[in-house]
């Protein structure tokens, strides 16, 4: 499993003292205040200070002083350290820890998740098989078994086969 995980992106700074808004990968913003230090392009910065709002955080970063230094970071991803990561809920997982595994239905391999696409009703995974790519809503109803620490997601054959979309 990945040591570091991309929790957000710098979207752009905020008054002229250093601050960074950065948009947050993550539905709930408050867990952002476990982040003692997070990585920015390349570097890792003490977190000196941090206001989470919906769908944002506000952060003051050790050694990012000015309007300059923060404007250097627009644009860039946020990681965080795993150990100062909450656990996922259960039944609920990191995007990467399940990139990567692979995908199974009614016994047979279909291929390999490449991609989750988060939209407001339900995610989308992205399977590259030999022929293309599979892409099918992850619901309750289709995911049978997943299994992030071993990399293996088994779906219902039937359900998959409903709603599956396939590309060339």
């Amino acid at each position: 499993m990945k040591e570091r995980l991309t929790v957000g992106k710098v979207l752009r700074p905020r008054g002229l003292k250093g601050v960074v808004k950065v948009e947050a990968y993550s539905d709930d913003t408050s867990r952002w205040r476990s982040f003692r230090t997070l990585g920015i392009g390349g570097k890792t910065y003490k977190v000196e200070d941090m206001t989470p709002e919906s769908g944002v955080v506000y952060v003051k970063l050790g050694g990012v002083d000015t309007v300059e230094d923060a404007e250097k970071l627009r644009g860039l991803s946020v990681t965080a350290a795993r150990a100062e990561l909450p656990p996922p809920p259960e039944g609920r997982y990191y995007i990467a820890d399940l990139l990567g595994s692979d995908v199974y239905a009614d016994g047979d391999r279909i291929g390999e998740l490449v991609d989750i696409l988060q939209y407001g009703s339900a995610d989308v995974y992205v399977v590259r098989t030999d022929d293309g790519t599979v892409s099918f809503p992850a619901l309750k109803a289709t995911l049978r078994e997943v299994d992030a620490a071993e990399g293996r997601i088994v779906l219902d054959g039937a359900m998959f086969a409903r709603t599956a979309v396939y590309n060339k």
